[in-house]
């Protein structure tokens, strides 16, 4: 498969070394910002990024998400005008990986094929859609098949054994593995219950890289969630931290994801190991 992504995770999982993937919420701020954003992103270290396109009812994101999904509704930001500006992201040199995570309405309606033949001419990797159930990704599978896209599935603690089988088979790049039951922004305890649940996913998904998501804030957060799994990601806390620096957001994004970079070094370079 000709796919950053898919080269990115297969490699970290290859090697047994571990990665991360933050997530930016496209548009708070100003897209000129997430462009800057993305370069600060590339430059920290990370493995991945994912790109959250705003929307007006996010499901499954806390409070922090759905403010900075609201400001970046307000400042006029639009799938069409997402995909510009990853254009010019590709445009300047900028080779990171690309995930765009969206809900079904912003995307659906344009038409799968069409929208997976734009995302990808753009320079996205991969689709994330939470609304989407894997019983019902047929179409988006195909679509992002035909166009060299990942689509990226969802395994949970409520998830079967059976559905987590079946979303690893249909992911490509990485299954998305949420932590903990509930919205984004609450903190995750990487407890024993948490790791046997890791641990659990990962002897499901076979060989398929795992990234782990939903309240990781800290290097120590990092270091428990990569234990089992191949990428952290790390969202509210760092859209937080960009909102709150205001005109030095990059400078603090790329410092900060520098300092969660560094804790992926701690991990057993074995990818199996306990």
């Amino acid at each position: 498969m000709n796919n950053r992504l898919h080269r990115v995770t297969r490699e970290l999982r290859a090697s047994g070394r571990r990665g991360l993937s933050p997530y930016l919420t496209a548009g708070d701020g100003g897209l000129d910002q997430t462009l800057d954003l993305l370069h600060a992103v590339e430059a920290s270290g990370a493995s991945c990024c994912e790109l959250g396109v705003p929307f007006s009812d996010p499901i499954a994101d806390g409070p922090v998400l759905q403010a900075a999904a609201d400001r970046a509704l307000a400042a006029g930001t639009t799938v069409n005008r997402i995909l510009a500006m990853v254009a010019r992201f590709r445009d300047n040199g900028g080779s990171l990986p690309i995930a765009l995570m969206s809900y079904w309405n912003p995307l659906g309606h344009r038409g799968w094929p069409a929208f997976c033949s734009e995302a990808a001419t753009a320079g996205i990797d991969a689709l994330i859609v939470p609304d989407l159930p894997v019983e019902e990704g047929g179409e988006v599978m195909e679509a992002a098949a035909a166009a060299e896209l990942c689509p990226i599935f969802f395994a949970a603690p409520t998830s079967s054994e059976r559905r987590i089988r079946a979303s690893a088979a249909a992911s490509r790049g990485f299954l998305y593995v949420v932590g903990r039951t509930g919205v984004t922004g609450a903190g995750t305890t990487f407890d024993s219950s948490a790791l046997d649940f890791l641990k659990g996913v990962r002897a499901l998904a076979g060989d398929l890289p795992l990234a782990v998501g939903f309240g990781i804030r800290a290097a120590e957060d990092v270091a428990a969630a990569t234990r089992y799994a191949d990428l952290a990601i790390v969202g509210t806390a760092l859209v937080e931290r960009i909102h709150r620096a205001g005109a030095q957001a990059t400078q603090a994004a790329e410092e900060y994801l520098r300092e969660l970079v560094a804790a992926t070094t701690s991990v057993s370079s074995s990818p199996s190991s306990d």
